[in-house]
């Protein structure tokens, strides 16, 4: 008896049997959970919309958490900027140590008027997103008048 399957698989690419093999695995788990819990079709959709609904409000309030924790602040010839929804991070800028400055806005910023500030300081680069571009040219000039 001849096997098209067989002959298939050895056309395919590695990463093309990779990921068959990957997807069959999931499937035969994912039969096999609902078979021993004794779970049918409309269960399966129920837990679907269950995990579905958990993400959304997962990453809503993800990023309610980000925003809340997004700040930045110059004081003292430094620029603070503290950001992070679980995880807090807080970076200092001296002002004197930034080399150059680039802003930079993309069709969706233009639409909000924000903007993403790069500060290039001695072989780094830290971006400040989400910033509105009045308070860009602000930005601009106090950096600029440090000169």
């Amino acid at each position: 008896m001849h096997n098209i399957y067989g002959d298939i698989m050895e056309e395919l690419p590695q990463k093309a049997k990779a990921a068959m093999g990957i997807y069959a695995t999931a499937v035969t788990v994912a039969q096999g959970s609902f078979a021993f819990f004794g779970l049918g079709r409309d269960d399966f959709i129920v837990i679907l919309v269950a995990l579905l609904i958990t993400a959304v409000v997962g990453s809503y309030v993800y990023i309610v958490l980000f925003f809340r924790h997004y700040q930045y602040f110059i004081a003292d010839g430094v620029i603070i900027i503290k950001k992070g929804a679980l995880f807090k991070r807080r970076h200092l800028i001296y002002i004197d140590k930034i080399s150059t400055i680039t802003i930079h806005e993309n069709f969706v910023h233009r639409w909000f008027k924000l903007c993403t500030i790069y500060f290039h300081v001695q072989g780094s680069v830290v971006r400040l997103s989400f910033v509105p571009i009045e308070k860009s040219d602000k930005l601009q000039k106090i950096l600029d008048s440090r000169n």
